[in-house]
């Protein structure tokens, strides 16, 4: 028997494909013959006959009644049948999407494993924490890193992972980088939790969080440990370069210039001319050798970006006199004819770098002279281009360059081959750092040339015309002078001053020996230092006052004080036994104005182009300019000692520093570790000694440091000390260097 499900599908199948219409009529038919079989059925089961009236009734009710019913019920069943074919449609629908989601659940985790297999393969750290600095999640590099796992790191902070200074920058970073909602990336050293210590390039990025509505911050942490220790290892090896570099010019230079220096006053003297050719020989090739260095030093520079030009005043006609006593030395030697051609234009003083400018003219000459056979002619044509343009244009009747080379003599370690294939002599460097020079002075260096019809060579340079400065005259006035001073370099300015002023000089640098001296010599003058290693200036002088008064000696010399100290007046030193004081560093006016004053009024004729206050009553009035270094100090010590002098006095002092400070750092840390009283004094000591050393130099800057760090005022030295011994080491060589270049400058 089928089930009457079947019967009901079949219905409506039945419903559906003779439509609502056809349906309700055979319904109707079905309904009539029905009621009809019913109606008589009944009639002769219940009454034993067939009523044709009830029969009629039936039909009649049935047929009015039936199709309303009939229709809403097809109505609904063909709807019902729609909802379910579509309902079933969805099924289907939805366990393909079902199975569809299934697939994607999976290759997502895949996809997931993968991207968390990758992050922690990573030997890169990846971390999140939230806007409470709290972790979130992390890869495995951050594992090893804090040596906790990741469950355990979570919901920990940096404090409670990292030491308190590591901590403390991270959680700074993480606050900027919330607040600029900016990406923040920096360097930090961090120690793994099994002490090895590393250092990381972190990037911070900020991200929203939608499902937990809130601020985190994203984080990845490069290792560039190795990097940063190369990157040390160069940085030291530039440096050391640099430092290498710097002594060896020094060491190099100094003999070099008493070579070049003495050979030019030999060549002035009588000699024979087998000695003059021997003079000149070494004179040019001193001066070669220190042009072939200077080049190599700006090898070393140029590869730094460190070459620097310092423009200072010449004379026009002493350039040209220069160039043409080295040209001529040269071509000599090859027997070759040079000679100069000026225009009549040319300024007679100009503002530009005579280093730069003599050592490119002189890598040109020396190539023209190398590629000039004997008997030829080389010739220097000086014109003015325009208002501060100026054209050195050298020919020479060489063998000259093949237009293929032309170029390629400007690069660097290029060196030209001949017709045979040799290469030229030479380092190849000269004219690369030439035209970099000349470029650098606002020109260019350009060739012409032609082979076997010899080159030219244009040199065009930037300079100013300028107005010269006056200079100061001095003359001559004989003293015996005792100087006692026990820094070295005081010891080579003072001496050089006096000598200046014709004096002649002893100088002791302790007590014990000026008491020797002064019982073997009468002076006129005695120059005393007031902090000796032994004593002091003021227990010399009354020592020497009292024998005086008591007659143990005839006659008592001028006794001036020299003192870097500017708290006392002088008149609190001549209470102390001082005739007069001048300050250190010792100014060339104010000594010329204590000697006029003590012994004659016409004991000093000169002119100054500006006059210059008293430094040691400037700096009681408080209004001393907070500069690196005293300019008109240097200018009269350059006028009194010569720019080599005080260029060599500069390296004495730089030697003898390192050794001050050095001492004044061992005493402070001593100082600082117990209080002593007799360390204090100690370390007031080598702060004075090193205020007298500064001012000998002009580090005035410095020097009012170091006059902060003599003198003991209780609770603002303490505070301040360790500050002042830093700035001190820190500082002393850059304004060293400060006061070089600007002496380079001058003439």
């Amino acid at each position: 028997m089928k089930n009457p499900k079947e019967y009901a599908q079949n219905y409506v199948n039945w419903v559906l494909k003779l439509g609502r219409v056809k349906a309700l009529l055979l319904g109707l038919v079905v309904l009539a013959a029905l009621a009809i079989s019913t109606q008589v059925f009944l009639s002769l089961l219940f009454t034993g006959g067939v009523n044709t009236r009830d029969i009629v009734r039936s039909m009649t009710f049935g047929l009015v009644s039936a199709p309303f019913v009939l229709y809403f019920f097809n109505l609904i069943v063909e709807k019902l049948e729609h909802s379910r074919i579509h309902l079933e449609k969805s099924l289907k629908k939805l366990s393909l999407l079902r199975e569809q989601d299934a697939r994607l659940n999976v290759q997502l985790e895949q996809k997931a494993e993968f991207l968390r297999s990758f992050i922690d393969a990573s030997p890169d750290l990846v971390f999140y924490r939230d806007d409470q600095g709290k972790f979130l999640g992390c890869n495995r590099a951050m594992e090893l890193l804090t040596g906790k796992t990741e469950k355990e790191l979570i919901n920990l902070t940096p404090n409670d992972v990292y030491s308190e200074e590591t901590a403390k920058l991270i959680i700074s970073t993480d606050r900027d980088t919330l607040i600029s909602n900016t990406g923040v990336t920096y360097e930090q050293w961090i120690r793994y939790s099994n002490n090895k210590l590393s250092c990381f390039e972190i990037r911070k990025v900020p991200y929203y969080d939608r499902v937990q509505d809130r601020h985190c911050i994203m984080g990845f942490g490069r290792d560039v440990t190795e990097r940063k220790r190369y990157q040390e290892v160069i940085e030291k090896n530039s440096r050391d370069k640099t430092v290498l570099m710097a002594t060896i010019s020094h060491e190099l230079r100094t003999p070099l210039n008493g070579i070049i220096g003495l050979s030019q006053i030999l060549l002035e003297g009588e000699l024979s001319d087998q000695q003059r050719e021997y003079l000149k020989t070494i004179n040019i090739s001193a001066v070669s050798l220190g042009h072939i260095f200077s080049d190599i030093i700006d090898l070393e520079k140029i590869d730094s970006r460190r070459i620097e030009l310092f423009p200072k005043e010449i004379e026009f006609s002493q350039l040209i006199s220069n160039i043409s006593n080295f040209a001529n030395l040269m071509a000599e030697q090859k027997k070759i004819h040079f000679h100069i051609q000026c225009s009549y234009d040319l300024p007679p003083f100009i503002c530009v770098d005579n280093a730069r400018l003599s050592q490119i003219l002189w890598n040109l000459v020396s190539n023209a002279v190398k590629f000039t056979p004997s008997g030829g002619h080389i010739c220097l044509n000086v014109v003015r281009n325009d208002q501060n343009h100026f054209s050195f244009i050298l020919k020479d009747t060489g063998i000259g360059i093949h237009k293929k080379d032309q170029r390629k003599i400007f690069a660097m370690f290029y060196q030209a081959e001949n017709e045979q294939g040799e290469k030229a002599i030479g380092s190849g460097i000269g004219l690369a750092i030439s035209k970099r020079i000349a470029k650098l002075m606002g020109g260019d260096l350009t060739v012409e040339s032609k082979l076997n019809e010899g080159s030219t060579f244009t040199l065009t340079v930037k300079a100013d015309e300028v107005v010269p400065r006056q200079t100061v005259e001095i003359s001559n006035h004989a003293l015996k002078v005792l100087l006692v001073e026990d820094i070295q370099v005081n010891v080579v300015v003072a001496k050089a001053m006096l000598t200046k002023f014709g004096c002649e000089v002893d100088v002791a640098m302790t007590g014990a020996e000026a008491f020797e001296l002064f019982k073997q010599n009468s002076y006129d003058l005695i120059l005393l230092d007031i902090q000796l290693p032994d004593m002091t200036g003021f227990d010399i002088a009354k020592t020497w006052r009292d024998q005086y008064e008591e007659g143990e000696i005839d006659y008592l010399p001028l006794l001036v004080a020299l003192t870097a100290n500017i708290i006392h007046t002088r008149e609190e030193y001549k209470q102390r036994g001082m005739d007069d004081v001048l300050r250190k560093p010792l100014s060339l006016e104010a000594l010329a104005d204590c000697l006029s004053h003590h012994f004659d009024d016409n004991f000093l004729e000169h002119t100054l182009n500006e006059k210059t206050v008293d430094p040691f009553d400037v700096a009681n009035s408080n209004v001393v300019e907070k500069i690196v270094f005293d300019h008109s100090l240097l200018r009269e010590l350059i006028e009194v000692m010569g720019k080599n002098s005080v260029l060599a006095n500069f390296e004495l002092f730089a030697k003898l520093m390192p050794e001050y400070l050095d001492n004044l750092s061992s005493l402070f840390t001593k100082w600082s570790e117990n209080k002593d009283a007799e360390i204090r004094k100690s370390v007031l000591d080598e702060a004075h000694k090193i205020k007298g050393a500064l001012a000998s130099v002009g580090l005035i800057k410095l020097q009012d440091v170091a006059q902060q760090a003599q003198t003991d005022s209780q609770e603002f030295w303490d505070e301040n000390i360790e500050k002042w011994v830093t700035q001190l080491q820190n500082e002393w060589q850059q304004d060293l260097q400060q006061a070089k270049e600007w002496v380079n400058q001058l003439n």
